[in-house]
């Protein structure tokens, strides 16, 4: 049986009844006076470590319910009241939820924000992020990253995704300088999609020591400049040592489909404290992964324009230096179970664990005994690259990587397979009743179609309700042999029961993007 719900916590309700009031008052007499008395009220009755809660919740039920009144001077007199020269972290993005605006608006936006942000010393985190819209807040300019430049050089933690007023020039202010202090403690900055080259990450990579975690789709290039052109950054030999601080990188969402064995042979030179990687690699490229002795979460696709297969160099690592991975992720062609079965075998430290993979195929038999992945709590298998590719491996696969995980909390199969039957999970859960699983979905991979497609009926769902006893997310039935009505049961049984239960039915399939 899965959890009820419960009461709402006493702080939700104090931050949404504050935010309600804040906004009303606001709304009703937006002069300077109450902007004052309101303002009083707030520092006087809340914490400053709540200040950034209640910010938050006032945004958000700005955004959603009084969009219409939402007007630049009632944004900025809220901005006013709520923040404080003790605030670190301040987080814009919910203004989103507005929606398009004028480009005037954006304007008078970045104009409160260059007046708000000098009394702002202490900030340490910043989020602008929004959507990739001109038109849409917030919204930074070269004159917002100007003041940052000047007035916040305790920033560590900086998100403009989507924003494409940020440029290169813009960011030349996060740079230490004679005449202000700059960011130079960075550690965590996300420009995805921003106007923004790969020559400029190359540079703050390069001279700003403390980043760990740049979010750039192309900061591959970017790495490998700093590789292929060291001169340009003050390296006077190309072999030049030295050391970077990144613990995150990421190339695999860049645009061209190209093998990053020169951005391994690099990390593993100069980023000895990787903790997490995700690359498009050869077999070969594999191997030279184990001279990061922190690497603990990765990524491999072995895809670069064409499909390698996993060979002896990957099957090598995984047997000497798999033990050191909490979170393993591969998308290949072609899954073999005897890939499946190393990987069990010595990543038993795994608590995450993600295979896609076009073909799959048992070449070998899959023994109970040889899976250690005792500590397994997400496992995601994701097989076919449409929704007509029938998997018969599945099964094996499944019943393998799943029996006996009793830690096991979130399971993905997005499979389409004969044998994925009633039947079937009735055999899995007589073996494994998942005691901790919360999240279920059983889907096919890149699914168009809501014709049923697998053979799981209402008594399946039922089923799963009633055996899984943290049961919290349960779907997608749009592709299960199950009428809309029958969905309108369960939901009815569900709110008569008050179980914390969500149960999908939707046409889309954005459980997990496009395999390669």
């Amino acid at each position: 049986m899965p959890l009820l719900h419960q009461p709402r916590q006493l702080l939700c309700l104090s931050m949404t009844a504050a935010s309600r009031m804040i906004i009303s008052q606001t709304l009703t007499r937006p002069d300077a006076k109450q902007e004052a008395r309101m303002r009083g009220l707030v520092v006087t009755l809340v914490p400053p470590p709540l200040l950034q809660d209640l910010l938050h919740s006032v945004l958000r039920q700005l955004a959603l319910t009084h969009s219409q009144h939402a007007s630049p001077a009632i944004i900025t007199s809220l901005l006013r009241i709520l923040t404080h020269p003790r605030l670190t972290e301040l987080q814009l993005s919910d203004l989103t939820y507005l929606g398009t605006v004028e480009h005037e608006t954006l304007e008078k936006m970045e104009s409160s924000l260059i007046q708000l942000l000098p009394s702002m010393t202490k900030l340490t985190h910043l989020d602008m992020s929004t959507h990739l819209n001109k038109t849409t807040l917030p919204s930074c300019s070269s004159e917002v990253l100007q003041v940052l430049g000047y007035s916040c050089p305790n920033l560590r933690h900086l998100n403009l995704n989507h924003n494409n007023r940020v440029t290169s020039e813009g960011l030349l202010y996060l740079y230490p300088a004679d005449f202000h202090p700059g960011c130079i403690k960075l550690e965590n900055l996300y420009i995805q999609d921003c106007s923004i080259e790969p020559e400029d990450v190359a540079m703050l990579i390069h001279f700003f020591p403390n980043l760990k975690l740049i979010g750039y789709k192309e900061l591959g290039t970017s790495i490998q400049m700093l590789k292929s052109q060291p001169r340009k950054f003050g390296r006077k030999k190309k072999k030049c040592q030295y050391r970077l601080k990144l613990t995150h990188i990421d190339n695999t969402m860049s645009r061209v489909q190209r093998c990053d064995g020169d951005i391994v042979d690099f990390v593993c030179e100069t980023c000895p404290d990787v903790e997490n990687l995700k690359v498009r690699v050869c077999d070969e490229d594999v191997g030279g992964l184990g001279k990061l002795p922190n690497l603990r979460h990765l990524e491999l696709r072995f895809y670069t324009g064409v499909h390698h297969p996993i060979g002896s160099s990957t099957i090598n690592h995984f047997v000497t230096h798999g033990s050191s991975l909490s979170s393993l992720t591969i998308y290949c062609h072609s899954l073999q179970s005897h890939h499946v079965r190393i990987i069990a075998e010595n990543c038993y430290n795994l608590s995450k664990l993600f295979l896609h993979a076009n073909i799959a195929s048992v070449n070998s038999p899959l023994e109970s005994s040889s899976n250690k992945l005792q500590k397994l709590e997400v496992l995601s298998l994701r097989l076919g690259n449409d929704e007509l590719v029938m998997s018969p491996a599945a099964c094996e696969l499944v019943l393998f990587l799943v029996v006996g995980k009793q830690l096991l909390q979130e399971l993905f199969l997005l499979v389409r397979s004969p044998g994925i039957t009633h039947g079937f999970i009735n055999t899995l859960l007589a073996a494994n009743p998942l005691p901790h699983l919360k999240t279920l979905i059983i889907d096919v991979p890149r699914r168009t179609l809501a014709a049923p497609m697998l053979d799981l009926g209402l008594e399946t769902a039922y089923l799963l309700i009633n055996t899984c006893p943290s049961l919290h997310i349960l779907g997608n039935l749009i592709c299960w042999n199950v009428t809309h009505h029958q969905v309108e049961e369960l939901q009815a049984m569900k709110r008569l029961l008050n179980y914390n239960l969500t149960i999908l039915y939707a046409q889309s399939n954005r459980t997990h993007s496009k395999l390669l």
